[in-house]
């Protein structure tokens, strides 16, 4: 009987797969690259972290000015005509939104570790720059 030798034989990474595959939707082996960033990619890479600056400081914020949400509320309370606690839902809408940034930093940080090209996705891209003005 005749036995075959596979030609190669790639090392599965797992690890790394789902590092690319979250930070760029490029979940198979052959779309990742060693090659060096683009500027492009290295220009989305500082405004992922001016965007992360941002929401901390509008996290901290929020989070700090909790003696005064109900004269927040008492300020759209009469601006809009009817009571209701709107500090709690921008608190919450803040906190996922630095959470989201927070994570994208963190694989970009560990694309950059590990000597993957960084390659954001668009809808990445999309929402980090929508949440860079809150």
């Amino acid at each position: 009987m005749v036995r075959h030798q596979p030609l190669q034989y790639y090392e599965p990474q797992l690890c790394l797969s789902c590092l690319t595959g979250i930070y760029g939707c490029r979940w198979k082996r052959y779309q990742r690259s060693h090659d060096d960033t683009t500027p492009w990619e290295r220009l989305w890479f500082l405004l992922l972290t001016f965007t992360f600056g941002l929401t901390l400081t509008w996290l901290y914020f929020w989070w700090e000015v909790h003696n005064d949400y109900d004269e927040f509320n008492w300020y759209l309370y009469n601006r809009l005509g009817y009571w209701s606690d709107w500090s709690v839902p921008i608190l919450i809408t803040t906190a996922a939104a630095f959470t989201y940034i927070a994570g994208l930093l963190v694989l970009a940080l560990c694309h950059i570790a590990v000597g993957q090209q960084m390659n954001l996705h668009w809808l990445h891209k999309v929402s980090s720059g929508l949440l860079k003005s809150p």
